[in-house]
């Protein structure tokens, strides 16, 4: 039962961080994060996660321990079938996204995930453990194109930066319908897509 509850307190730090995070900015007063999650102890994140950083953190791996299977299988699916357009990739990859803020009500995750993306200690990119993720972003790029591969990691944040955004953009607001819904879903396809084929090409000589 103890380890239960040590349980249900961890989720709860991780959820009320998301939210005020989200809310507020990763600068938001742990205390005020204890208060929201119901614990009783004031150093109930510094047994849990240790510091803000590990909090942040987290929060991150928790959702994505959640959205990396869901790509995943998305992928397999995809490479089974022989392929895939780069808009399949990019469903498979925003897919899990759309489907934790349909069944969030509401969802906080896109924009905590716009505040902290550049927090100092967190690391989105070029992540082995998530390979999936890691996966589809390369593949979404447009084929046949070569970058300059000292541009390739400022180039992905760069389009993460552009799908939190509109991610952020999309979890804000409220429809009327589901059919309201996935055609703001389609737009921020759209979006995303026309960001990453617009990103300037660096082409290697040969």
């Amino acid at each position: 039962m103890e380890a239960s509850s040590q349980g249900e307190g961890r989720v709860a730090l991780i959820d009320a961080a998301e939210r005020l995070i989200a809310e507020q900015g990763p600068a938001v007063s742990l205390r005020q994060v204890v208060v929201a999650a119901g614990q009783r102890n004031s150093a109930a994140i510094r047994y849990h996660f240790g510091t803000r950083e590990q909090l942040i953190t987290a929060v991150v791996e928790a959702r994505q321990a959640v959205f990396e299977p869901q790509r995943l299988e998305r992928l397999v699916a995809i490479e089974s079938a022989g392929g895939g357009t780069q808009r399949e990739l990019l469903e498979a990859l925003l897919g899990p996204a759309f489907e934790h803020q349909r069944a969030s009500s509401p969802s906080f995750h896109a924009r905590f995930m716009e505040k902290i993306r550049d927090f100092p200690g967190v690391v989105l990119v070029d992540r082995r453990d998530w390979t999936a993720t890691t996966l589809l972003l390369s593949r979404i790029a447009p084929s046949g194109s070569r970058h300059d591969p000292e541009m390739v990691g400022p180039r992905t944040r760069g389009i993460i930066s552009v799908v939190f955004a509109l991610l952020a953009d999309l979890e804000r607001e409220t429809f009327p319908d589901s059919a309201s819904r996935t055609r703001a879903e389609e737009m921020t396809l759209d979006m995303v897509l026309g960001a990453v084929n617009s990103a300037p090409r660096v082409d290697q000589p040969g």
